[in-house]
């Protein structure tokens, strides 16, 4: 079974061109710390793109006459729609499957680089030291090798492994930097390779930088801190005001339809419930459909508003995109609530 599952998967791999798994997708796998080997990896996620992608294509031919059989709903599409609808809700499963794959892996690769750059201060203290107490460089580095280092530990264990071979201590760690995508990482090394080549006081120049990324993530840390307001704010408009104003909207439409129904003698819709005309009766909007449009809304205002934070806190959209989900479904729970006490308080007046 697994030799049958390795072949599908090398076989969905031949989609994407050799040259962006050479060079792409190889590098996101060296970045994120994953042994896999990339067209193994790539190729699952194509193939499991096109199964939810055939998925989403088979939906007005499963899902919807399933629905229209357990809840006695009426929906049909003429065919020209119904292809064009087999076709959009196909590609969106299948786009939509190939983002969360590559959220995913960008999600290692960020936390693999926060963790380092988080850790990277301590670690170089902790070299200078070892400098001070007469160690050479290669056992001050290697000395430093903690498991609470996590990846950095990895990496140095790999770079000092290499050095015992044909490659110099200053150029094995230089490869530190190949293996984590972090620029604060790359300049740090390369600065102490440069060092080691020269001379000079190592400690010294060691413990200088480690104040330097201190302070660099400690200013990160505080501009968080400035604009978490700002993130508070937008989250209580998607998940509590834009609920709350989209219930008060879709109970003016109930009240005005039952005015309309006792005045004028509108027909009820097929809900049960009345229609209320726009533009001298051109444009029905009815409850119903003010209801799901609400729905749609939250979502929408969950995916802009999870942009907004992200680029706001981290200067990256894909950071504010896990939040999504989370607003989405509280709003929408929030939206549900809001409709009931809206309308037993609307209904006791």
């Amino acid at each position: 079974m697994k030799l049958f599952l390795r072949r599908i998967a090398i076989i969905s791999s031949l989609l994407i061109p050799e040259k962006i798994i050479d060079t792409k997708i190889k590098q996101w796998l060296i970045y994120a710390g994953s042994k896999n080997d990339e067209r193994i990896w790539i190729g699952t996620r194509i193939f499991l793109s096109i199964m939810m992608g055939i998925i989403g294509f088979l939906i007005p031919f499963s899902v919807i006459p399933l629905l229209n059989i357990a809840f006695g709903l009426e929906i049909y599409f003429e065919p020209l729609v119904q292809i064009a609808l087999m076709i959009i809700l196909g590609l969106i499963g299948f786009l939509l499957t190939i983002l969360l794959f590559y959220l995913h892996i960008s999600y290692a690769i960020d936390g693999r680089k926060k963790m380092v750059e988080a850790i990277l201060p301590d670690f170089l203290f902790l070299v200078g030291n070892n400098l001070k107490s007469g160690m050479t460089p290669f056992y001050a580095f290697r000395s430093a090798v903690r498991p609470e280092f996590g990846p950095l530990s990895e990496e140095i264990q790999i770079a000092t492994q290499k050095s015992l071979g044909i490659d110099s201590f200053a150029d094995s760690l230089k490869t530190i930097a190949n293996r984590i995508d972090s620029q604060v990482l790359v300049d740090t090394t390369k600065f102490f390779s440069n060092a080691l080549k020269s001379g000079g006081r190592l400690a010294q120049l060691i413990e200088t930088s480690a104040n330097d990324i201190k302070q660099t993530n400690a200013l990160k840390k505080e501009l968080i801190s400035a604009t978490r307001m700002y993130t508070m704010f937008i989250i209580f408009v998607v998940i509590i005001a834009s609920p709350m104003l989209l219930a008060v909207s879709v109970q003016f439409l109930n009240i005005l339809s039952g005015i309309q129904l006792q005045t004028a003698g509108v027909s009820t819709s097929g809900s049960g419930m009345g229609a209320a005309g726009l533009a001298g009766g051109g444009l029905k909007i009815t409850p119903d459909f003010m209801k799901m449009m609400g729905y749609i809304i939250i979502i929408g205002n969950s995916f802009l508003a999870s942009i907004f934070i992200g680029v706001l806190s981290g200067g990256k959209i894909r950071d504010g995109l896990k939040l999504a989900p989370v607003l989405a479904i509280i709003g929408a729970i929030l939206f549900m609530i809001m409709l009931q006490g809206i309308g037993a308080l609307v209904g006791n007046f």
